[in-house]
Parts: structure tokens; C-alpha cells; sequence
């Protein structure tokens, strides 16, 4: 009988690298967060909307920020805000 040993590791580095990745990004968005007033008082506000209306504005602003060619990695960071397990995280950081 044939192991999938081998695949099953292969799975759990790629989840490895998604959770690192994550990781880095929540950490950029914080820094950004200290970092910018202007941000922080735009984000902390769409992080208190319920789900729904949360990825409603984040979209909306991510269309703004794309037409008007924002950073791209600054548009990414935004984007991690649509998972909602990331959104709760960060704005507990912000009451904090």
C-alpha cells in the first residue's frame, strides 16, 4: 500500500508558509497603524462594522485606492482585512 507521507508533509509546510505570511502582514498593518493617523482613523471605524458592511467599505476603498494606483503592497496589506479572523485580531490590537 502506497503512503501519502510525503504529500501530507508537503500540505502542512504550505499551511506553514500561509500562517508566516499572515503573520508578516498583520505585523505591517500594525506598524502602519503607529505609524499613520490618518489610517488608523479610517480603519478603526469599517473594523467596528459588522461583517457584511466591514467587506462593503473595504471594497469600496480598495477600488478607490487601486483607480487612484495606491502602493500595491499597501492594497494588499488592506486586503487581509477582508478575513474576518484578521479584522477581529487587529482591532483588538487597536482598542488595546
Amino acid at each position: 500500500m502506497k503512503t501519502n507521507k510525503p504529500y501530507y508533509f508537503m500540505q502542512l509546510s504550505d499551511r506553514n508558509k500561509n500562517f508566516i505570511a499572515d503573520d508578516e502582514n498583520f505585523i505591517a498593518l500594525v506598524q502602519v497603524l503607529k505609524e499613520n493617523d490618518q489610517i488608523r482613523s479610517r480603519i478603526e471605524p469599517i473594523l467596528s462594522l459588522d461583517k457584511f458592511n466591514r467587506k462593503s467599505a473595504l471594497n469600496t476603498w480598495l477600488e478607490q485606492l487601486r483607480f487612484q494606483q495606491a502602493p500595491k503592497k499597501f492594497i494588499g496589506l488592506l486586503s487581509c482585512l477582508l478575513d474576518d479572523s484578521i479584522a477581529k485580531k487587529l482591532l483588538h490590537v487597536i482598542k488595546e
